[in-house]
């Protein structure tokens, strides 16, 4: 019965975590105490469904926040009216060329390369040693392949994100190189484990 009162409590704190940010969120000015409290009752789920069955549970509270989050912004696009007079920004993020530039084409395939392939590549060796690292502190082998598995996306965001905020093409590399020699060592240790 208490294991069942720990997934229940990690489903309805999972809501009501969306919804308290959804409130905040929804102020004229942002509220920073309703914001904190939103976020608190997240990881309040996450503690109660990681108690009630580990890494599972965990996706669970996860998967029933995000569909609470999808009606939430279902529910504002269908009801908030359109702005009378409201006009398209027509701000340029230099993603094109304008006028007579060049079209860089070899510098942004390079980027692509850099942050779709390489960086996926090594997000992927980075989850593998995440996976390694659990096991040797004790998780079951399921737990540790969902740690894994949770690993790839957030690693390959964070990595992507950094390589997109560095300007120059030697600042990515490096930054590149640090996390694919973390990735061959946490390899390394899936290999040796």
């Amino acid at each position: 019965m208490a294991a069942e009162t720990l997934l229940a409590g990690a489903a309805a704190a999972s809501v009501a975590g969306v919804g308290t940010l959804r409130l905040a969120w929804s102020r004229p000015r942002r509220s920073t105490v309703l914001n904190g409290l939103g976020w608190a009752v997240l990881l309040l789920a996450t503690i109660f469904s990681a108690a009630h069955s580990g890494a599972w549970g965990i996706t669970v509270a996860a998967l029933i926040a995000m569909i609470a989050a999808l009606l939430v912004l279902a529910h504002a696009a269908f009801l908030s009216p359109a702005a009378p007079g409201a006009k398209v920004s027509n701000r340029r993020v230099r993603m094109l060329p304008e006028g007579n530039e060049p079209l860089q084409l070899g510098r942004r395939i390079a980027t692509f390369l850099l942050v779709a392939i390489a960086a996926a590549l090594v997000s992927t060796a980075v989850a593998i040693g995440c996976r390694a690292l659990s096991m040797l502190l004790g998780a079951t082998e399921a737990d540790a392949n969902v740690i894994a598995l949770a690993a790839t996306p957030l690693a390959w965001t964070i990595l992507s994100y950094a390589l997109l905020m560095r300007e120059a093409r030697a600042a990515q590399i490096r930054l590149l190189l640090g996390w694919a020699i973390a990735g061959a060592l946490g390899v390394a240790l899936d290999l040796i484990a």
